[in-house]
């Protein structure tokens, strides 16, 4: 496929929800599931006197907590990646940004989000039970002050990594 028709896809595939690397401090991180990925803004009706047919929605400043929660597999892991996870204590903030890559089916990264600001706030275990055969799983809940979106091009992909001092897939 052509760099022209890949800029001119108007029936591009949808983007699966499987495929997705999560880097936190630049260092690539394997989790299983990644929640509340959302930007919001809150806002408040005004009705203008004489303005019979329409409501202006004014925005108002933020009043709840964003939260994101990733979780992963419990396993066991060597000295380096636990001495690592150790940044991802309760109450931690998070010194740089996380970046959340998806990818297409091919591999190709199609998106990418920049959570700025992240703090740990809780850190959860799924339950220990002995009559299951489940994996136990971690979470990590974390409140963040903004997240940006950027729909990406496999053609800028190189590039940002560079900037961002990620090593490609």
């Amino acid at each position: 496929m052509s760099i022209a028709s890949t800029i001119l896809n108007l029936h591009p595939d949808p983007v699966p929800g499987y495929k997705f690397q999560v880097f936190i401090n630049n260092i690539r991180f394997g989790f299983s599931k990644v929640t509340n990925i959302e930007t919001a803004v809150e806002t408040e009706p005004l009705q203008e006197g004489g303005v019979n047919d329409r409501v202006y929605s004014l925005r108002t400043p933020v009043k709840a907590e964003r939260t994101l929660v990733l979780e992963r597999g419990v396993a066991s892991r060597g000295i380096a990646f636990t001495l690592i996870t150790l940044r991802l204590a309760v109450g931690q903030r998070i010194p740089n940004d996380i970046y959340i890559f998806i990818s297409n089916r091919n591999g190709v990264v199609t998106n990418l989000y920049s959570v700025h600001g992240a703090v740990v706030k809780k850190i959860r275990l799924s339950d220990l039970n002995a009559m299951s055969s489940d994996v136990l799983i971690e979470s990590f809940e974390m409140t963040y002050e903004t997240m940006e979106s950027c729909p990406i091009t496999a053609g800028i992909l190189g590039g940002a990594m560079s900037v961002l001092g990620i090593s490609p897939f």
